[in-house]
């Protein structure tokens, strides 16, 4: 069933021209081409192995027989198995590789997470900002989209007047990353709280406020995550 919805998929990719539409295309080439070469290696894996243990087990009674040459024979083609496993092994690895590359190529130079679609706890919409991070623990979360693991700067707009401010903490699945939230001094500024690293398969990012000066931490615009390689 996938692989027809991917075969329509790309049959209607081919038939959408040159330029902007042959760039998707390449790409949903590239792409089914990597899920083909991982289910073949993923098909190949399973038989490989048993037929290894088989041997191993071979080895073993034609020793335990004092079939030495036999058991010999059968050790040389398990060996040789492990050897194809381990090779196999390795393009499994390369292409985990070519795929983050791929998802890397595909993000344009900044994920843009808007206010709109935040959970809040705690936390109010007013102004078209996020306010009332009055205590720490109050927190907006987004959910990600399909996003390569690596390292992402977090970029937050925001106001922050003399009597508000304190620190805040970013967390994905694994890892966090706390800064400081300061006052601006000429309306909303781009602050760059950190790089912060997200693991593979992460879905949320939250912020939650982790000291607050006086009675609120900010009023949140907008968060951006920039791709630290970029």
């Amino acid at each position: 069933m996938e692989t027809a919805v991917s075969l329509r998929r790309l049959g209607a990719c081919l038939l959408l021209g040159a330029g902007l539409a042959a760039t998707a295309c390449a790409q949903e080439v590239a792409a089914l081409r990597l899920n083909f070469e991982r289910s073949w290696i993923a098909a190949t894996l399973g038989p490989v192995k048993r037929q290894m243990s088989e041997l191993a087990t071979l080895e073993k009674k034609l020793a335990a027989a004092r079939d030495y040459d036999g058991a010999i024979r059968a050790r040389e083609e398990r060996l040789k198995l492990q050897h194809e496993i381990e090779r196999l092994d390795k393009e499994l690895l390369l292409l985990q590789s070519r795929e983050v590359s791929m998802k890397a190529a595909e993000l344009g130079d900044k994920i843009t997470l808007s206010i709109d679609n935040a959970v809040l706890k705690d936390v109010k919409r007013e102004g078209g900002a996020l306010t009332g991070w009055a205590r720490p623990g109050a927190s907006a979360e987004w959910k990600l989209p399909s996003l390569p693991p690596g390292g992402y700067e977090v970029v937050l707009r925001y106001r922050c007047g003399p009597l508000e401010g304190g620190s805040i903490t970013a967390k994905e699945s694994r890892f966090t990353l706390t800064g400081p939230v300061e006052t601006t001094l000429k309306g909303p500024e781009d602050r760059n709280l950190g790089t912060l690293k997200l693991s593979e398969g992460a879905t949320t990012l939250t912020l939650t406020a982790t000291t607050v000066f006086k009675d609120n931490l900010m009023q949140l615009l907008g968060v951006t995550l920039v791709p630290a390689s970029r």
